[in-house]
């Protein structure tokens, strides 16, 4: 276990695996750039571009919550560097998780009763690390191609007509979201607790923000449903 851990925590792997997370960064620092150059064109209120960067970045925490503790997990099985490159690429660091999984099942063992016993190899970390590439594979393809055509494919989807876009996107939204959560509700276990929690949370915040014009839950509102989700299915697996 010990040779396991030196090489996927090793040197080379950190070699390996940081160009990826400095693309990753070099994007995001393109994209801010962009996006300020555009608020300077349209002649956006500098005030009202703040408010909208600090909502962000709260209704943000919520969500890095999840991954972070995903996170920790999946560094468990294939060690930092590797985790660290794959959740910064794709950000769903479930969907890692679960493909490690795959592989270890695929292999004849449980990735909790490997790391127990020490016998995890690194037959199994290379398997992993292929099938996390090619399981994402698509993602990064289809962002690749078509980042710059949605508009286009939205308007294709509306039929032409530009009030139907915003129902459209919201539609894509609500369908992405529904497909995730669909999961952890059927069958029934202590997920779908903390998805109709999380859901009933989310319809109290906004009565409440939107009676009482509450800007700053506004902003949290995102945080504090996950939150209670997630105490509320920790509360209902002691019972």
């Amino acid at each position: 276990m010990e040779k396991y851990q030196a090489v996927a925590n090793g040197p080379v792997m950190w070699l390996a695996c940081t160009p990826a997370v400095l693309i990753v960064l070099f994007q995001a620092f393109l994209f801010y750039k962009k996006s300020r150059q555009q608020a300077v064109e349209l002649k956006m209120d500098p005030n009202q571009i703040k408010i909208t960067m600090r909502s962000a970045a709260i209704a943000s925490i919520g969500p890095c919550m999840v991954i972070m503790a995903t996170l920790l997990a999946l560094i468990q099985y294939v060690g930092t560097p590797l985790a660290w490159m794959r959740c910064d690429i794709i950000g769903a660091a479930q969907e890692e998780m679960m493909a490690a999984t795959i592989v270890g099942e695929g292999m004849g063992m449980k990735l909790t009763e490997a790391l127990t016993n020490g016998t995890l190899s690194l037959e199994f970390l290379s398997t992993a690390s292929l099938v996390m590439a090619i399981g994402m594979f698509g993602y990064v393809v289809l962002s690749g191609l078509f980042a710059d055509k949605t508009e286009m494919i939205g308007r294709a989807f509306a039929g032409g007509k530009a009030a139907l876009l915003p129902i459209v996107s919201t539609g894509a939204v609500i369908g992405g979201f529904s497909i995730v959560t669909t999961g952890y509700v059927l069958p029934w276990n202590d997920g779908a607790y903390a998805v109709l929690t999380a859901g009933a949370a989310t319809f109290v915040l906004q009565t409440l923000i939107k009676k009482y014009n509450i800007a700053w839950l506004k902003e949290w509102s995102l945080t504090f449903s996950m939150l209670i989700g997630m105490l509320a299915a920790y509360f209902i697996s002691l019972i």
